[in-house]
């Protein structure tokens, strides 16, 4: 049943949940416009390909519709869509971990030989930028979660906590220990001084 997309732009997002759940497919096309890039970006801060994160936003609204029937009416939707997304980047992770290839340092010395400018332009980049990523790589993957989700998506600490399924103190806990860690990481790579770190 197709209709004016147009008309939908005002509805809220629960409002459009639960057309979908109608099997309203020009309401599932306006929640998809509406967050597709956000979960792309939240699925790119966790994973090191763009092509995993583009799979994986793609799979996360195949998985949105398909779960269209369990969505519980009036529940908010982006709490419903992040634990989703949450749940498919953890599980793309694992899968990444499982069939990971063992690269020696000679062919990466030869990859960087092949392509100089390309070495030069990755030498380049913002040092923050790469200390951060490295910083947030080094957590687990429910701090790393639980951190893109309050400071990079804006999430409430409630609303983790019902992505996680666990007690908002559970959640303070976890980003404190998770911000400690990235302190620490980032003042030992001189990124911040070492008496924040600490």
């Amino acid at each position: 049943m197709r209709r004016n997309n147009a008309a939908l732009d005002g509805e809220t997002d629960e409002g459009l949940m639960n057309m979908v759940a109608k099997d309203r497919l020009d309401a599932y096309e306006v929640l998809v416009k509406r967050h597709q890039n956000r979960v792309y970006r939240l699925a790119g801060r966790m994973l090191a390909s763009e092509e995993d994160a583009w799979d994986v936003s793609q799979e996360v609204f195949i998985k949105v519709f398909n779960a269209r029937h369990s969505y519980v009416e009036n529940a908010k939707f982006t709490t419903w869509l992040y634990r989703i997304a949450n749940n498919a980047v953890i599980d793309r992770i694992r899968q990444i971990k499982r069939h990971a290839k063992v690269v020696s340092m000679d062919d990466m010395l030869t990859e960087v030989k092949a392509e100089p400018n390309s070495a030069h332009r990755h030498l380049e980049l913002s040092q923050v930028t790469d200390q951060m990523s490295a910083a947030l790589s080094k957590l687990s993957e429910r701090q790393r979660s639980m951190v893109l989700l309050k400071y990079y998506e804006g999430c409430s600490i409630q609303e983790i906590a019902e992505v996680f399924d666990c007690a908002a103190g559970t959640v303070k806990a976890t980003l404190f220990q998770a911000l400690r860690g990235l302190r620490g990481h980032l003042a030992r790579g001189g990124v911040l001084s070492a008496e924040v770190g600490s």
